[in-house]
């Protein structure tokens, strides 16, 4: 509803300066002229988001993160409804994880197609048209009478939820510039690492209290609420498209059919939806940053999906809690998420007392040095004229998963040797608390460098990597059970906490050669292009 009036307006309102000026100009050659007249934004906020009010923008990323929260809610609202919801449909306990786990899966297959058709026919689309198929699907698995059927929908609400998961980053590098989103992206992203950890904490008090098929009505009326917002509220974003009506607007009005916006003149929509589809494959496979920062966050994933599908072992059996109390495991992970959160002032204090000094090196060995092009230092500044505190490097984004990667085995190791019933689960949820801290860094760190890397390819960016986390992840939810049956707590979590280990220098080195790995990227900015 919000883009239907926003394109009205821009069809109904008065030309701007440049359209008029250009109308001028080419009226003497004809309404039939074959050259084609490129229309850009020019200054004109209405097709340009980042010129909208502050007000207006941040209404605008506060409905997407409601979205974003609402459906992260869904991927998991159902995950402490495992025992009676087996019980109901006569499985076992590990099969009717499925439901959870082909939730993931489906979110790994909807990435394929998300981003791209995002940067094809723009945001709102994506977001509307996938959040309804997610409420029907939803409401099927809410009404499943058996258990395939309540898989089979859980898989198709995935595959629908998965376009507001992966697009979300898009919007926001509509919406705000790279130093704008330094502040704001860490706020932002809390969006979809507390709403499948809040769903279960909820979900565990519901299923003690009430039927367990609530955990899913609960899901569906959020769901529901967020996609009135969007429908009311949301304006589209995308800068291409905007132009594209735009484009529409000055041919209705001039009755010149040569105004072009660029995503028009550039293939049919066909061609450029089979192209964008096999982008997100593209980037996994040949963009070094998304390949690099998508295989550690796998692994990430691989251990958070490991760790949260463990809870049942870690504290019901052996505290012998509740399923509400044993809930409140997934309240200390978002506190640790919060608390992250706080701390971004410090980390922006720090990467811009860091840039600063670079900045001051970066003078002082261009004035005693001639320019070698062939060194690379990713925290030197990204420009080539006499004033680089005006370009600080992406990976200053990494200080913070840098700084925060050590906590992720620490809070595993601790949780290890600390899960005995001759010990108060206090400590339990203290090491969980400081796993969500260490979570959420390396989270917000490595979208936020992805963001400030692709820009305006960036919903594709994300989608690739939102591909291989979720599909790992959905794989471990139903791995991980026999494990824990099979090894114990204190052996599985030992295992995780060794993998974690491994993976800590990993935002170092990215951190120190990330300049040079831009460099071989062909959709991401590098020095020469700031």
């Amino acid at each position: 509803m919000q883009s239907i009036l926003q394109y009205r307006r821009l069809h109904h309102r008065d030309l701007d300066t440049q359209s008029r000026q250009i109308a001028h100009e080419r009226q003497h050659e004809g309404k039939d002229s074959s050259s084609t007249i490129e229309v850009t934004a020019n200054g004109d906020d209405s097709t340009s988001p980042r010129e909208w009010s502050t007000l207006h923008r941040t209404r605008a990323a506060a409905i997407v993160w409601l979205l974003v929260f609402s459906q992260g809610w869904v991927s998991t609202c159902d995950s402490e409804a495992t025992k009676p919801a087996g019980l109901a449909y006569h499985v076992s306990e590990t099969s009717q994880t499925l439901a959870t786990a082909l939730f993931m899966i489906g979110l790994s297959t909807g990435a394929l197609i998300a981003g791209p058709v995002s940067e094809t026919v723009g945001r709102n689309p994506v977001y509307l048209g996938s959040t309804v198929l997610l409420l029907v699907f939803t409401l099927g698995a809410a009404l499943a009478p058996n258990f395939g059927a309540q898989v089979a929908f859980r898989f198709l609400s995935g595959v629908a939820s998965s376009p507001t998961l992966s697009v979300y980053g898009g919007t926001l590098a509509d919406l705000f510039s790279d130093e704008e989103r330094k502040a704001i992206w860490p706020v932002f992203a809390t969006a979809p690492l507390l709403g499948p950890v809040l769903a279960p904490f909820a979900g565990g008090w519901i299923v003690q209290n009430y039927e367990w098929r609530w955990t899913l009505w609960v899901g569906l009326i959020f769901a529901g609420f967020s996609f009135l917002l969007a429908l009311l509220f949301l304006p589209e974003t995308f800068g291409p498209e905007l132009l594209r009506w735009k484009a529409q607007h000055l041919r209705q009005v001039t009755g010149n059919h040569n105004y072009m916006a660029p995503i028009e003149s550039a293939e049919p929509l066909q061609k450029r939806l089979t192209t964008n589809a096999a982008r997100p494959i593209t980037f996994f496979t040949t963009e070094p940053i998304v390949m690099a920062l998508g295989f550690y966050l796998v692994l990430v994933f691989l251990i958070n999906f490991s760790f949260l599908n463990g809870f049942e072992f870690i504290f019901t059996q052996t505290y012998s809690l509740s399923t509400g109390l044993t809930s409140l495991d997934f309240l200390s992970i978002a506190l640790g998420i919060l608390l992250d959160v706080a701390l971004t002032p410090l980390y922006n204090r720090l990467a811009n007392r860091v840039h600063r000094k670079n900045c001051r090196a970066f003078v002082k060995r261009k004035h005693s040095n001639p320019p070698d092009s062939s060194s690379s230092d990713s925290l030197a500044p990204t420009t080539d004229n006499d004033n680089p505190q005006t370009a600080a490097p992406p990976e200053l984004a990494l200080l913070r998963a840098a700084i925060a990667a050590p906590f992720l085995p620490t809070s595993l190791f601790w949780l290890a040797w600390t899960n005995y019933a001759n010990i108060s689960p206090a400590s339990g949820y203290i090491a969980t608390l400081v796993f969500g801290y260490a979570f959420s860094a390396l989270f917000i760190s490595s979208y936020q460098y992805i963001i400030s890397s692709y820009e305006v390819h960036s919903s594709s960016a994300l989608a690739s990597v939102t591909l291989a986390r979720y599909f790992v992840g959905g794989g471990m939810i139903v791995a991980t059970r026999p494990m824990y049956q099979g090894i114990g707590v204190h052996w599985v979590l030992s295992l995780l906490g060794v993998l974690a280990a491994v993976l800590v220098p990993v935002p170092w080195v990215l951190v120190r050669y990330g300049d040079s790995v831009r460099r071989r990227s062909k959709f991401a900015s590098s020095p020469e292009d700031d």
